[in-house]
């Protein structure tokens, strides 16, 4: 079961297989919408051509005499010869049918044949002159009135289902005139649809060829490029990663030229510029004479490396329009224990996450600093939110001798719907605001703190953004902020803060917090670290139901 598992869990694997589900279900919309194009093109094509037959047909015969035929039971040279030109334009447009009737226009429920040329080798017989019968159905009725009514003219009939064992047939019924211009009657031309049938279906049998060509050729090319540029590099990044944490020594410079993926490139540039600055660190540490430098100097690299592990150029997507997100981390001392992170998964997720150690100061950073890594590792992995939190927490609890803990919120966005999975590990309710409204907690089921116990199982929840929703993030620094009575910000003076800026762009609305909290302390030194994220969805989302309380 271990190396089912294991191809189970291969990002490669499991990219091939999204690539050729996506192809097959590609392929079944193409065969579905070719089908009926094809179909409604060929009808259309079947009804101008066969229009154009009757048309022709009705020259053969004279309008004025219809009514004399019946009388005298067709037996008149002139209904002989026309009824002659009549069966032989049957045989040479090898068309089914041709027959003329007359309608009662009462309630146009019945009719009397005229004429009735039948192909040789068909399996209808003639209509004697003279023959009545009622209508076939309500489609042939109100065609019979729009044409003697002169509402359309001709009409078309399809018929190429139910057919009980009959061919895939048409029907184009066009009116007879008199010299006068009177509508006499009806002539009606069956054709059959043989090549309807016949050609449709080597058109599905080729889209499915095609389809199924598709789909190896991408997994194949999908499996190749991402073992070369992202497994395989992945690999070299994480093993580079460890023998550096275990050795601290110089080793393989990874270099950005590892993947043409620009993300693994800069992650690699990272590693490398990391160890540098370690060992940098690490050499200064030793070197430094005085306490008070050595602890300045570590405060400062460790203020660096904190800083630079989390995104903090802003706009962060200029190519994106279809979002907007900002965010800020201020601690409280030189380095805190607060993070925050996003990146896009792929062009339609975004990966959402934030944090609050509890403690301050260098081992809170490096403990926020590991969390965020394990976190940031495993969301590329394609997992739910929940499943993140799950294994970072065992991971943190296996090497976590100090029994610190993390809260932490973790969501992924999929910005051509809106909807938003996430898990929260014991951290603060986020603010939502639904477009044309006013921010609100949004409260949902969560799990305990990252570190507390091994083998916890956290739960996802969802949301459905719609275009113009804001979600804003932070840590409890923006509601416990202290003034110099001792007392508290609050999370409603947060809400309150939040709407006065609630029309403006997330980076004006996380300056309008800091405002507020500046104002609030006033002189007073900040209390604990404050970070905040805030994302506005400008375009997508559709209406759903939310999976929780607003």
């Amino acid at each position: 079961m271990k190396p089912i598992n294991k191809v189970r869990s291969s990002f490669a694997v499991n990219i091939v297989v999204f690539a050729v589900t996506i192809l097959l279900v590609f392929g079944l919309i193409v065969s579905a919408v070719g089908y009926i194009s094809f179909t409604q093109s060929f009808e259309a094509e079947y009804a101008e051509s066969t229009y154009h037959m009757a048309y022709t047909a009705t020259s053969l015969i004279n309008g004025d005499e219809l009514d004399s035929y019946l009388q005298n039971g067709g037996d008149s040279d002139s209904y002989r010869q026309s009824a002659q030109y009549l069966d032989s334009y049957c045989q040479k447009m090898d068309v089914t049918l041709i027959y003329v009737i007359k309608v009662d226009t009462t309630d146009y429920g019945r009719f009397v044949s005229i004429f009735n040329a039948v192909r040789e080798g068909s399996s209808y017989t003639p209509w004697e002159i003279g023959y009545e019968r009622e209508t076939t159905n309500e489609e042939y009725a109100k065609v019979y009135r729009e044409l003697y009514e002169g509402k359309t003219e001709y009409g078309t009939i399809y018929r190429t289902t139910n057919l009980r064992g009959a061919l895939p047939h048409i029907t184009t019924l066009v009116p007879v005139k008199d010299s006068a211009g009177d509508i006499v009657s009806i002539l009606c031309v069956q054709r059959p649809m043989e090549a309807l049938t016949n050609g449709r279906r080597p058109y599905l049998v080729t889209i499915a060829f095609s389809t199924i060509l598709l789909m190896l050729l991408a997994a194949i090319v999908s499996y190749v490029y991402l073992r070369r540029q992202f497994v395989a590099p992945i690999r070299r990044i994480n093993n580079e990663a460890r023998r550096f944490a275990k050795e601290h020594v110089q080793g393989e410079k990874l270099g950005r030229d590892i993947s043409r993926i620009d993300d693994i490139a800069e992650l690699a540039g990272s590693i490398d510029l990391m160890e540098e600055d370690m060992l940098t660190y690490i050499f200064d540490l030793t070197t430094v004479t005085a306490e008070k430098e050595r602890i300045g100097t570590e405060l400062m690299l460790a203020s660096a490396i904190q800083s630079g592990s989390i995104p903090h150029t802003f706009p962060a997507f200029p190519e994106r329009d279809d979002f907007d997100i900002f965010a800020t981390m201020n601690p409280a001392k030189a380095v805190g224990g607060d993070f925050y992170d996003f990146f896009l998964i792929d062009d339609d997720h975004l990966a959402i996450s934030i944090g609050d150690v509890a403690g301050k100061g260098v081992p809170a950073a490096l403990f926020m600093m590991v969390t965020n890594i394990l976190i940031n590792e495993h969301t590329h992995s394609g997992d739910s939110p929940a499943d993140i939190l799950s294994l970072v927490n065992d991971r943190i609890c296996d090497h976590n001798p100090m029994e610190m803990f993390v809260s932490v919120w973790l969501g992924v966005l999929e910005l051509s719907t809106g909807r938003l999975t996430f898990a929260n590990a014991g951290h603060e309710p986020p603010a939502l605001m639904r477009r044309d409204s006013e921010f609100k907690l949004y409260q949902s089921k969560h799990g305990l703190v990252i570190g507390a116990y091994k083998g916890i199982r956290y739960q996802n929840n969802e949301v459905q953004l719609e275009q113009g929703d804001k979600l804003f993030l932070y840590t409890d620094g923006v509601p416990e902020a202290t003034d110099k009575y001792n007392c508290m910000f609050t999370l409603e003076n947060m809400l309150i803060a939040l709407n006065m800026n609630k029309n403006k762009s997330p980076q004006k609305i996380i300056e309008g917090i800091e405002r507020s909290v500046a104002d609030f302390i006033g002189d007073e030194p900040p209390f604990d670290d404050l970070t905040a994220v805030c994302i506005e969805l400008k375009k997508g989302g559709e209406e759903n139901v939310d999976q929780g309380n607003a």
